[in-house]
């Protein structure tokens, strides 16, 4: 049986990791030899949280704070013949990882994952669970919601065989802005001429942002990071950043130049019914208002748009992208 290394970045991660250890150490039909906890310099606890656990678990130290950087020094650590990847703000089923090498053995994949199935944990964060899970939300961003076995541009997390990650040089830390790093090796691994499979009973839970200023900063860096994709590679991995961008585009160009003040307004007034019918339906779900869910569709669609054009508008003028989130220089 082969062999698997966990490898979870973390950075302030108290308020989660000790749910989240508890159900990577749960698991049951995989072989998992080691826990590597790559942190970022946390100050709230979490590694005293993690340091008190022993056994598989270890803690090794991420001077340069990032995600990307966090797996790389994991992979290079790691002894294990897969390389699976963890999240601090996710708990996972006690088969997830058995699946991960089953479902990497069965499909030739170079890349496996499950869903980013969304648990709010408050009125707002479950509207941004339903949002989330919707094709009205994310558009056809198949690891948010589909059931089944897919060929996929991305998967949330991944399971990979080491040497994989080794050959294809591991994850960019110095070109990207922060939070592209999973996308953007995905597209490498895919040019390379390797699939990508997602399948939903690889399964586990990801608790999403719970208030409307985080959510917003989120989305805006998701679309900065996809323009830095697009530096990089001179293309996009998938279309999809381009629908919230072209709602930005023609949103201000209408407001601008409109010949009428009727035009000007009439791209907001068309996406505000538009939305105002996907809330309603999104808000059937129980625990979901139908006026959270809007504003959460509004937040992700035209935060995600603004961010593309602010990535492009830093591309034009030279400026680089943000490697580390603000405040972690």
């Amino acid at each position: 049986m082969a062999t698997v290394s966990i490898v979870l970045p973390t950075f302030n991660e108290r308020t989660y990791i000790t749910d989240c250890l508890a159900s990577l150490l749960a698991q049951q039909g995989a072989e998992v030899i080691e826990l590597l906890v790559v942190d970022g310099g946390s100050t709230d606890g979490t590694r005293d949280l993690v340091e008190g656990h022993g056994g598989i678990v270890r803690l090794v130290d991420n001077p340069r704070v990032t995600a990307a950087a966090a797996m790389n020094l994991g992979i290079a650590e790691a002894s294990g013949d897969l390389i699976c990847r963890a999240d601090a703000h996710t708990l996972y089923a006690t088969d997830y990882v058995a699946r991960c090498v089953e479902v990497l053995e069965e499909s030739g994949a170079v890349n496996v994952g499950g869903r980013m199935q969304a648990v709010g944990e408050t009125r707002f964060g479950r509207a941004v669970a339903a949002v989330t899970s919707s094709p009205f939300g994310v558009g056809p961003g198949k690891f948010h919601y589909a059931e089944g076995r897919h060929d996929v541009d991305t998967v949330y997390l991944g399971c990979w065989r080491r040497q994989t990650l080794l050959d294809a040089g591991g994850y960019d830390e110095s070109g990207l802005q922060w939070a592209a790093e999973d996308q953007e090796l995905n597209f490498r691994l895919r040019q390379a001429g390797g699939r990508i499979v997602l399948d939903s009973s690889i399964r586990s839970w990801y608790f999403p942002r719970a208030a409307p200023k985080a959510l917003a900063r989120q989305y805006q860096n998701y679309g900065v990071a996809k323009a830095s994709t697009l530096a990089k590679h001179r293309s996009l991995p998938t279309w999809r950043p381009l629908a919230p961008a072209a709602l930005v585009a023609a949103a201000v160009i209408l407001g601008v130049a409109g010949p009428k003040p009727v035009v000007r307004v009439a791209l907001p007034v068309a996406y505000a019914g538009v939305a105002g019918w996907a809330a309603m339906k999104i808000g059937r779900k129980p625990g979901v208002a139908p006026h959270r869910a809007f504003a959460v569709l509004a937040i992700c669609h035209w935060s995600y748009g603004l961010g593309f054009w602010k990535g492009i508008g830093r591309l034009l003028v030279g400026k680089g992208f943000d490697t580390r989130p603000q405040g972690h220089r």
